[in-house]
């Protein structure tokens, strides 16, 4: 393990006080963040952190190598953007799956059709992916999902909303409620219900079924055309994502009803990291970005 791992493991257990959630934050075993440390405090010949309980604080020489370990670092970023600026600038842009697929796409043309010039990666990935890739540095931003219940994005990343979308029910339009103009929460009782299978949105749902009293049987599937594709087939109901089934519902293929009482909604947006200036290709897209909505 290389000094830089290690020092990042010192910088992130000065900062959250425990072992256990440094671990989480750096996607890696208690173990391995004891043993960083002790190789630290053994190559320093000095103890770096006070232990009480399950709590842990920096010592008078812990608090001096904090200090130089935040300048080593930024020295680390420093170099690292040097030797690429002579390199052709790509913009490597990480995006959740569902923003990568449906909202993004004609953004991201209409950006290229307005810079040609520039060279722009879209990457699509899972929810925890993104957490990682900036817990590790590899971008300066993430375009995703906001859950205030996701308290790591919310206390350690500046987040900007983009828009808001309503979790729209969906239904074929053979369904017999096709006909009425509104349903009430009684009328959801005993339903399949299908969602998928993302933690964020299985919480809201289930938040908002339980608010309303509704009794559900649901049944997780992993991706959202696979929902569309089994409940344009029968009477199966489905909550999902406006931008997910619009097309879908202009089209004709879905329909939409409100549920009289119950509206669930999902914020999306950007998560930056704190204290990091944008390079002058991201700046651009950032704001493009942000004009689009």
């Amino acid at each position: 393990m290389s000094s830089a791992d290690k020092l990042q493991t010192f910088l992130t257990l000065a900062d959250c006080h425990s072992f256990t959630e440094t671990a989480k934050k750096l996607y890696t075993s208690q173990p391995t963040v004891s043993n960083h440390i002790q190789q630290l405090e053994n190559q320093y010949g000095a103890a770096l952190f006070n232990r009480s309980g399950k709590s842990v604080v920096l010592t008078p020489k812990g608090k001096i190598l904090y200090e130089y370990a935040l300048k080593i670092t930024s020295l680390y970023e420093e170099a690292a953007a040097r030797l690429q600026q002579d390199a052709p600038q790509i913009l490597n842009v990480y995006v959740s799956h569902y923003l990568g697929t449906y909202v993004l796409p004609d953004i991201v043309k209409r950006f290229n059709d307005k810079y040609p010039e520039e060279s722009l990666q879209l990457h699509t990935c899972d929810y925890v992916e993104l957490q990682k890739n900036l817990l590790q540095n590899r971008t300066n931003f993430s375009i995703m999902p906001l859950y205030e219940t996701d308290d790591y994005i919310q206390t350690g990343y500046d987040v900007e909303p983009l828009f808001v979308e309503d979790l729209l029910l969906v239904i074929s339009p053979g369904h017999p409620w096709s006909k009425r103009k509104m349903l009430y929460t009684r009328d959801l009782n005993f339903n399949r219900l299908l969602v998928p299978e993302n933690d964020f949105i299985q919480s809201s749902l289930h938040q908002a079924l339980k608010r309303t009293h509704v009794k559900v049987n649901i049944e997780y599937k992993r991706s959202i055309e696979a929902i569309k594709e089994e409940v344009r087939g029968g009477d199966t109901l489905a909550f999902l994502p406006y931008y997910a089934v619009n097309k879908s519902i202009t089209s004709g293929e879905l329909i939409t009803r409100p549920v009289a009482g119950l509206q669930i909604k999902r914020s999306n947006g950007f998560v930056l990291r704190r204290n990091t200036k944008l390079t002058a290709l991201e700046q651009i897209f950032y704001t493009y970005v942000k004009q689009s909505f």
